[in-house]
């Protein structure tokens, strides 16, 4: 038996360009603050792994958990990105790798310790393309990696110390900046 998922039809121009609209549907959400129209696009029942790991079950708890951010951590955020591919792995399945970029508020470049990459699995129901499962993780450098890991191997004390002094960096640079306005 050849275990190899091949695809069973050529992909039809109109499915695939609503599987790619998905993607900008919820960009479009980030970009107002809208965790309802975030998870939109989900199924019901959908599964969408965060960049950090934290599972979410269902379009409700992805609404919920995107509009605690927006409400918060990533308030007037912005978020831009581009569909890879989608790869039709029959006429109801497919799956679509993506990259996003965010900026925070009142940031005019994108911050490279937000960018990531998606893949999303998408089925076909009812004539309507829909997310059933979503994994998201940040895309990082071998070099950005091995310092989190040199980080990582520090004892305790030693990391606080230098949270305490990425703090006190930041806190700098921003007395700096406001100075310059």
């Amino acid at each position: 038996m050849n275990s190899r998922t091949t695809q069973t039809q050529p992909p039809n121009a109109a499915d695939e360009d609503a599987i790619r609209a998905i993607h900008q549907r919820m960009i479009d959400a980030w970009n107002v603050g809208d965790g309802a129209a975030f998870a939109a696009p989900f199924t019901d029942d959908a599964d969408f792994v965060v960049w950090e790991g934290t599972h979410l079950k269902g379009r409700q708890e992805i609404a919920s958990f995107t509009q605690r951010i927006f409400d918060t951590v990533v308030t007037g955020s912005r978020l831009e990105g581009e569909v890879e591919f989608v790869r039709f792995l029959s006429p109801v399945l497919a799956v679509m790798h993506s990259v996003v970029r965010m900026a925070f508020r009142g940031q005019i470049e994108t911050s490279l310790s937000r960018d990531s990459m998606e893949l999303t699995v998408v089925t076909k129901r009812d004539g309507e393309w829909r997310g059933e499962g979503l994994m998201n993780a940040r895309r990082l450098t071998l070099e950005r990696q091995l310092l989190f890991d040199d980080l990582d191997s520090l004892p305790p004390e030693a990391q606080h110390q230098v949270s305490d002094l990425v703090a006190s960096l930041k806190k700098r640079h921003q007395r700096r900046k406001g100075r310059a306005s």
